[in-house]
């Protein structure tokens, strides 16, 4: 991995790493409610249907707080310390 980041255009700084794995974890939140969402519809009984539904609602919860927290990383408003 490290050779992928730093095969463009030089090494991205802790800010750019952290806003990538924070847009990289609400893809996969975003992709994981498009899969339960599309179970609870296709042959679930009732009650594992609105299971499936409450955990894509908790989900995409989630995945609007990892946005919000992305977007600040962006604005420079949350910012990653060096690690000591």
């Amino acid at each position: 991995m490290a050779d992928l980041i730093q095969g463009l255009d030089g090494p991205r700084t802790a800010q750019q790493e952290l806003f990538s794995d924070l847009e990289d974890t609400t893809a996969v939140i975003g992709w994981s409610v498009a899969e339960l969402t599309s179970m609870a519809a296709h042959g679930k009984s009732p009650a594992q249907a609105v299971a499936l539904i409450k955990i894509s609602a908790l989900l995409k919860t989630q995945q609007e707080k990892i946005r919000r927290h992305a977007d600040e990383v962006k604005a420079g408003r949350i910012v990653r310390g060096k690690a000591e």
